[in-house]
């Protein structure tokens, strides 16, 4: 059974919004409607959204902004994103910002619907696990072993000898390879400490991860940079 059982359809355009939720809903999917981006956090604060289909151009608050506070949630909701823009800055934008796929207007039904189950398979693959269940998980990803028990880090058979606060960055990216976290997520869920009063002290400590975890820092393989948002764990292992 896949996770994604229900979904908030974030757009403007109503033909556009019917037509989803009458292919959606016949796709045996539970559908949810927003049609301006100040509904669309509301609805989605509500809980219970298992995937988001959001346009990107918004009224009131932009697919942008809405895309950022989904991603700020502590619950990881994919987000399949929708633009009239056909140019590649928009479309790489949107992906920085943490969307997990794009869909660019005119679409096809079927395309849409095989993205939603695309990612459907990946919510199955990547969902989190409990404190409790991920207690003594052991994640491995090539030549790295993360020991969840144990709280350590071995590479090609080595103690990584990461601080508290480094294998708690890496733990928290290594269990949801994929999924982007913002800096500000990063130091919420880490118990990192701001210095300089910004979200950006994170990037000390993922530079400090990294020279330990990567075999070049400069052009990191397992923890790699969400341009202008934050930080994600490879998923190219999965």
């Amino acid at each position: 059974m896949t996770a994604v059982k229900n979904i908030l359809v974030v757009e403007d355009d109503p033909n556009i919004s019917q037509l989803l939720r009458m292919h959606l809903e016949r796709a045996g999917y539970r559908v949810g409607k927003a049609v301006d981006g100040r509904l669309a956090i509301q609805r989605f604060d509500e809980g219970g959204w298992d995937l988001v289909v959001l346009d990107l151009m918004l009224p009131h608050v932009d697919g942008m902004e809405v895309c950022r506070h989904i991603r700020n949630s502590p619950r990881y909701v994919p987000v399949l994103m929708l633009t009239a823009k056909t140019e590649e800055a928009n479309k790489v934008a949107g992906l920085e910002m943490g969307a997990d796929d794009y869909v660019t207007k005119p679409f096809s039904i079927e395309e849409l619907l095989a993205r939603v189950k695309a990612l459907g398979r990946r919510v199955d693959m990547l969902s989190p696990l409990s404190d409790e269940k991920a207690t003594d998980k052991v994640l491995t990803y090539g030549d790295l072993v993360v020991d969840l028990g144990k709280r350590i880090a071995i590479k090609a058979g080595e103690d990584l000898k990461l601080t508290q606060k480094e294998f708690e960055l890496l733990k928290i990216l290594a269990l949801t390879p994929g999924r982007p976290y913002s800096r500000r997520t990063l130091c919420e869920r880490a118990g990192v400490e701001s210095f300089d009063g910004t979200d950006r002290t994170i990037d000390t400590h993922i530079k400090r991860l990294r020279a330990k975890l990567e075999a070049d820092r400069n052009r990191p393989t397992y923890v790699l940079t969400v341009w202008g948002f934050g930080y994600k764990f490879t998923d190219r292992f999965c």
